[in-house]
């Protein structure tokens, strides 16, 4: 039989250690981030932007100069400790497995650029077949 002393004390212990683990959760997530941060920034793209700030980065495009910034996805770490960009996820992050995550989530990056410009050129021609027939 378990006392309420007893019962207190593992709750108390239990708390305390669900919140070292989710300091250190944060902290391993943070460094991730800046991580895959100084890689997407190491090579500079002209129009594009990846803007640490917190937990996130955000990664951006500008169109016709600054004022038009637009905002493609973001890169968070989620729940599971997995780096996050939008609905595609990353392997779990370990020890192990960091390089690889932030291989990955550059990989990630790169497709969603790609798919963005893709976007960007179908508008444009849309546009122009649009001013065209006017």
């Amino acid at each position: 039989m378990i006392t309420l002393g007893e019962a207190l004390a593992a709750e108390r212990e239990k708390r305390q250690r669900d919140s070292r683990d989710a300091v250190s959760r944060r902290e391993v997530g943070r460094e991730v981030l800046r991580a895959l941060a100084q890689r997407l920034t190491a090579e500079p793209l002209p129009n594009w932007f990846f803007i640490l700030s917190g937990d996130e980065i955000i990664v951006a495009h500008t169109k016709n100069g600054a004022g038009s910034r637009q905002r493609i996805g973001t890169w968070v770490v989620d729940q599971d400790l997995r780096l996050a960009f939008d609905q595609e996820t990353t392997e779990w992050i370990t020890a192990e497995s960091c390089t690889r995550v932030v291989d990955e989530a550059v990989q990630m990056t790169a497709e969603a650029i790609v798919a963005a410009e893709i976007r960007l050129i179908g508008s444009l021609a849309t546009h122009q077949r649009v001013e065209h027939s006017a």
